[in-house]
């Protein structure tokens, strides 16, 4: 069954059966929409056998409303999507944020959702939920409305930490800072890159330290520097304690261009399947130095002999 839809209307006409619908931007798939994602679950089973579904952006809404002015995602729209269905979504709508849209009152929104999805039982959203025209409306606002339009509405209520709201915006500022123990705790997952590796030029072989490398471009980054964590080879879930550097190689390379995350495995991978064109996910569970260059290749190996026995250090703690 087709789970990623391009339109509210693809979705109306294709989709069979009643579906619960939860809304909103869900940037990185925080604790918070979680618990519009359980609630929504929670309200599909209560109405006998509909399905949960998820109606978001692939890009944010200001990129239309304020052009320049939006901010940097956490994620890309399809690593999103799959991290709605993960959480239980039935099916992900990515609707682009357009004219039509932004022009609909705050009274009519409802309505326009129930001409497009005939079959909609239900819509649930966070507390701090905005829509309509010039983000009239609240969630206060759509339950008064869905009694009106015979339309039941879930309000989550929001998430706390460190006695301020979990939001995608507060992920990002943990992000920029590298604090990612509070990013983790935030999204309640550890922050991970998914790539496919690609073929480099083999320096870190050369040099004892093999690495698989990933390209890598996130809207929101982190800070350039080498980070401990877990990569899994998607494939055969393998997955194995490693250290990364996310950067641009100053020691090794004039003009490297875009960033690139360089992972070295501290236990020996298979080789056979550890390669180009492997899909591997890769963790950044704590940021160990920020990058810089070396004097050169001796001491840039002795550097990294001491963030791998750094990141053994974290890792091994981590497990117990």
């Amino acid at each position: 069954m087709k789970k990623v839809y391009e339109s509210i209307a693809r979705f109306g006409q294709e989709w069979e059966g009643d579906v619960c619908l939860a809304l909103g931007m869900f940037d990185g798939v925080h604790r918070g929409h979680q618990a519009v994602l359980d609630l929504v679950i929670q309200t599909a089973d209560q109405c006998q056998g509909a399905a949960a579904a998820a109606l978001t952006f692939p890009a944010h809404p200001a990129a239309f409303l304020r052009p320049g002015k939006e901010p940097s995602l956490l994620m890309s729209p399809s690593g999103k999507a799959e991290q709605l269905i993960q959480s239980g979504m039935s099916a992900v709508i990515l609707q682009p944020f357009d004219q039509e849209l932004a022009g609909v009152e705050a009274v009519d929104f409802l309505p326009f959702l129930q001409a497009r999805i005939p079959n909609l039982r239900a819509v649930c959203v966070g507390k701090n939920f905005r829509f309509g025209k010039n983000r009239s409306g609240d969630s206060e606002s759509l339950a008064s409305y869905g009694e009106e339009d015979g339309l039941r509405v879930s309000v989550a209520d929001s998430l706390i930490f460190e006695d301020i709201t979990i939001s995608s915006s507060r992920i990002r500022e943990a992000l920029a800072s590298a604090k990612m123990q509070k990013v983790k705790k935030m999204l309640g997952r550890n922050y991970s890159v998914l790539g496919t590796v690609q073929q480099g030029k083999a320096l870190g072989g050369k040099i004892g330290f093999p690495t698989l490398n990933l390209p890598w471009s996130p809207e929101a980054q982190p800070p350039l520097g080498v980070y401990a964590g877990r990569v899994q080879e998607l494939n055969s879930g393998q997955v194995l304690p490693a250290v990364a550097n996310y950067g641009l190689r100053p020691t090794v390379e004039v003009d490297a261009g875009e960033p690139i995350l360089e992972v070295h495995c501290l236990e020996s991978p298979n080789s056979s399947i550890w390669k180009a064109g492997t899909n591997l996910s890769m963790s950044l569970d704590v940021f160990i130095r920020s990058e810089k260059k070396f004097s050169g290749v001796n001491e840039l190996k002795a550097q990294i002999r001491k963030d791998c026995q750094q990141a053994k250090t974290y890792l091994a703690s981590s497990m117990d």
